[in-house]
Order: C-alpha cells, then sequence, then structure tokens
C-alpha cells in the first residue's frame, strides 16, 4: 500500500452530508487518521471562519485551505501562511458584469461575507454556509482585496457569464464552478492542487505521498495533484467518469469518505 502522509477533504458534499450534518462516522475517521500519525487537512471553497465550528466539531489541527486555495491558515492558531487575492482589476470587471446581468454577487474581504443586496441567493448561501454577510457598496473600497468572488444563479444563466468573464479578463484570472449554482473567481495562480502541493511542502513532503478526496470540479485539480485522488459517489457525472471504479468512494448520506478510507487503509478494527 501507498505511504499516505496527509488527507485532504473537501467539505460540503464529501465530510459533510446534504442536510449540512457531520455523521459519528467521519469524526471516527477524523480520530483514527490522526491517531496513525496521517495529517488531516480540510481544503474547501469556505472562508476560514466560515469553516471554524466543523473544525472544532472534528478536532482537526492541521493547515487549512480555504476560498479554494486562496489561503492557507494554520490550523492550531488561525495565523495565515499563505494567500492570494483577486487582483482589483479583474474584481472590479467580474462585478461590472454580474451588476450588469442582474446577478448576485458576493465576495470574501478581510473574513468578512459581503454583497450588496438582501436577496434570495444571498439567504441560500447563508444557510449553506452557516456565515451570516453584510451589505456594501463595492465601490466604497479604494482597495477591494477580495479573496475570492462568487456569483450564484442557475447553471444554464451562468455559462455566458463563466465565458464572458473569460473573455475579459483571460488568463488573469482563475474562474470555475464549484457546484452548478455556484461561479467562483479567484487569482490566476489559485486551485486546490496548487495548495495541496503547498502544505505537502510545509510539512516536509511532497504530493505523492497525499490522498485526496471530493465531489465537484473545483476539486478536480486536488484529486489530479495528489498521489491517490478519489472522486465522491455523489459528484456530477461528468466527473465521476474521469475516475476508474476503484478510485470512487460511496455517496456522502452513506458515509463514502468513511468505508473508502477504511477499505484502503485496512482498518478491519473500524466500526
Amino acid at each position: 500500500m501507498k505511504k499516505i502522509r496527509a488527507c485532504f477533504f473537501d467539505l460540503d458534499g464529501t465530510l459533510i452530508r446534504t442536510d449540512h450534518t457531520v455523521s459519528p462516522a467521519v469524526i471516527r475517521l477524523i480520530r483514527r487518521l490522526e491517531t496513525e500519525g496521517i495529517e488531516t487537512i480540510i481544503s474547501t471553497g469556505r472562508s476560514y471562519e466560515a469553516l471554524l465550528p466543523i473544525k472544532e466539531e472534528l478536532g482537526i489541527h492541521s493547515p487549512v485551505i480555504s476560498y479554494n486555495g486562496a489561503m492557507i491558515s494554520n490550523g492550531k492558531d488561525g495565523s495565515i501562511m499563505a494567500s492570494h487575492a483577486v487582483p482589483d482589476e479583474e474584481a472590479r470587471k467580474v462585478i461590472d458584469i454580474a451588476r450588469k446581468g442582474d446577478f448576485h454577487i458576493l465576495a470574501y474581504r478581510d473574513g468578512n461575507l459581503i454583497y450588496e443586496k438582501e436577496r434570495a441567493e444571498a439567504r441560500e448561501y447563508a444557510v449553506h454556509i452557516l456565515l451570516k454577510g453584510k451589505v456594501i457598496n463595492y465601490d466604497d473600497f479604494d482597495s477591494l482585496n477580495l479573496m475570492k468572488c462568487l456569483i450564484i444563479g442557475d447553471h444554464e444563466d451562468l455559462i455566458p457569464v463563466q465565458e464572458e468573464i473569460r473573455s475579459v479578463c483571460g488568463d488573469r484570472i482563475n474562474v470555475f464552478f464549484s457546484n452548478p449554482r455556484y461561479l467562483e473567481i479567484v487569482n490566476k495562480n489559485v486551485d486546490k492542487g496548487r495548495a495541496v502541493a503547498e502544505v505537502m511542502s510545509l510539512l516536509g513532503s511532497s504530493t505523492d505521498e497525499a490522498l485526496a478526496l471530493g465531489d465537484g470540479f473545483n476539486d478536480l485539480p486536488m484529486l489530479q495533484a495528489a498521489g491517490h485522488g478519489v472522486v465522491m459517489g455523489n459528484a456530477l457525472p461528468a466527473l465521476k467518469e474521469l475516475f476508474p471504479p476503484e478510485r470512487t468512494a460511496g455517496h456522502v448520506d452513506e458515509d463514502g469518505a468513511v468505508n473508502y478510507l477504511k477499505e484502503f487503509f485496512q482498518w478491519t478494527d473500524f466500526s
């Protein structure tokens, strides 16, 4: 069996069930990994502040990847180890595109969730991440310093928005779907795969000794970067098609990550 130094986990759809809860089996899994001396790394699109309750529930103290790789934090004290903001010029172009199409666009700035209007999409996202946002005007900031932007809408409506952003901003940003309704915009040097490499370097190891599990296309760079990438059974069919059956876990609501790792590490005493 390949040596694994660290396990990287997406949250929503990987460790967090569709009812927004964490199962007791997942908590036991994280504790077992810690006992085995394997670093447990959260890798999520959420902000550090939004993932704190889950991090504390799981008892994780390893480095934390947030904003889909835009920030790496020390899991013990929350101090920032690395960060990559969206360039202001490109962020303002993205905001203008969203305004023009009357799309709800939110962003993270200094750990705060911000947006310009209270809309149904804002309430939807607040339920999703359990973090309250505040209304601002993006034009009031001389420097935006946004860790990421997120445009919410129906998938079919957001596809041309993604194409327009790519046309206007070129390769100066990275734009992708974290789920069908969430179009995310981050620094061009940001994705979960690069964050995996950064974290493994901080741990004095290489990506060959990393195992990763995820369910979204924003997780794909992470799954490709890790020496052993595993897709969840609840992932979109197009994503699952990229992985063989032996690299596919079960559904998140059926403790897919737990069952996969139990078999992978051959834990016959895990129940």
